[in-house]
């Protein structure tokens, strides 16, 4: 296997208390991998640990050293601008080019079933409408890592299935992907998924 980021022995702690570790596991290049367990488990901090957002106390990171992007539950949107416009400030942060910038909002609208909705300001969407355009501009630049907490929260059952069918997308080009959620139904599309429990990984199944 193709490995994009590895994590050895991670642990974190705050303060006195352990949130994680120590947890090994690995992520690989065009696979889709879940990540489950009760609140509180060290799920999110898995990701912002792989993120390399925040640093672990112990153990080591590693990363093949392409784009990582991560997409918290938090929106990352303008409400007053529209899709288009979103993703066009996106892609200048991202450094694309006018020409390309045009084609890649164009696919990420049409990916995430938003073309429609493209001159629309952001704050006349539905909740799961917005994830959706969140996730966008995620995909505008290539990754080789994507991680994400909890992409489908507060969806519908329309924005769930575009959601899986982008994660799923994303792998199919290279992409490894890795993605926390309380949903079986949702896991179901992944290769494998690690549970975590009081920090740590209590098991790991392989789909």
């Amino acid at each position: 296997m193709d490995i994009v980021c590895k994590l050895n022995d991670i642990e974190k702690k705050y303060g006195s208390e352990r949130v994680l570790g120590p947890v090994s596991v690995s992520f690989e290049r065009g696979t889709v991998t879940g990540i489950a367990g009760p609140n509180g488990a060290g799920k999110s901090t898995l990701l912002s640990v792989a993120a390399g957002i925040i640093a672990p106390d112990s153990g080591t990171r590693w990363t093949a050293g392409g784009r990582i992007c991560y997409v918290p539950q938090e929106l990352a949107l303008y409400p007053s601008l529209s899709c288009r416009d979103n993703l066009s400030f996106w892609a200048g942060v991202y450094g694309l080019n006018r020409k390309l910038r045009k084609s890649r909002i164009a696919s990420a609208l049409e990916l995430v079933e938003l073309t429609d909705k493209a001159e629309k300001t952001v704050e006349t969407l539905s909740g799961g409408m917005k994830r959706r355009l969140n996730i966008a501009a995620a995909l505008l630049a290539p990754s080789e890592l994507l991680l994400m907490d909890e992409p489908t929260a507060g969806c519908d059952a329309r924005s769930v299935d575009v959601i899986l069918r982008t994660i799923s997308h994303a792998a199919d080009n290279y992409c490894s992907v890795v993605f926390v959620s309380h949903s079986a139904d949702e896991l179901r599309i992944c290769s494998k998924v690690i549970y975590l429990e009081d920090g740590l990984a209590v098991r790991e199944s392989a789909r």
